[in-house]
């Protein structure tokens, strides 16, 4: 099977398999986005090892072909769609060319560029803040999903200091990198992970935007 296809298979079946969060009713309303900025985004998109889609209109609605599939684009505002159950997709400009960020608010994210655009520059560097050693030391253990979130109920993340740097570990380490004492930057992401210290103990709040995903940490190490 080649990368490009794993990749695209990958993603439906997190969108098969994925349950989304719970919406207020004000993210659940209807959005209508005019035709006219729908049309922008129309067009063939590359997935970044090359795998090819489309965008296109069908009445005033954006579909995405790929592979003999059609997949609706939920509108949530003029910019962000939902994906399937799960998936968002955004639409950003960068370096004069149309992106499409498509995240499951965790740990999946793609940077797809629409085909002909121009490279997008690299990423500002993140200023860096320092955090102390104890303040870090709180975060380090094993967290669960609260329940409801998904189906998928064998899923831990882990949290290990490598001497003063905060490390992820869900089959793959990402260095976590700190914007200030409670929130940070999962690795070369646009996703943020932020802790937060309770009387329930600690909750790691992961996502972007109104799409997040709730941890709880279940022991230290």
């Amino acid at each position: 099977m080649t990368r490009s296809v794993g990749i695209a298979l990958s993603v439906l079946a997190l969108i098969i398999t994925g349950r989304p969060l719970e919406l207020d009713a004000q993210q659940q309303a209807a959005v209508r986005v005019p035709r006219s900025v729908l049309e922008q985004y129309a067009g063939d998109y590359v997935y970044p090892d090359g795998a090819p889609f489309k965008l296109v209109l069908d009445g005033d609605a954006l579909i995405q072909e790929a592979q003999g599939r059609r997949l609706p684009y939920t509108p949530i505002s003029e910019t962000l769609f939902m994906l399937g159950p799960v998936f968002t997709a955004e639409f950003v400009m960068e370096g004069g060319g149309l992106t499409q960020v498509l995240s499951d608010g965790a740990g999946v994210e793609y940077r797809l560029r629409r085909k002909g655009a121009p490279p997008a520059p690299p990423p500002a560097p993140v200023a860096a803040v320092s955090v102390p050693r104890s303040v870090l030391e709180q975060y380090v253990g094993v967290y669960e999903y609260i329940a409801g979130q998904m189906q998928r109920t064998d899923l831990r993340v882990r949290i290990r200091l490598d001497g003063d740097t905060l490390v992820r570990d869900m089959g793959q380490e990402v260095e976590l990198i700190p914007l200030s004492q409670t929130r940070f930057k999962v690795g070369n992401t646009s996703l943020m992970m932020e802790f937060v210290v309770d009387d329930w103990g600690v909750t790691q709040i992961l996502g972007s935007g109104f799409q997040q995903m709730l941890t709880r940490r279940t022991s230290k190490r």
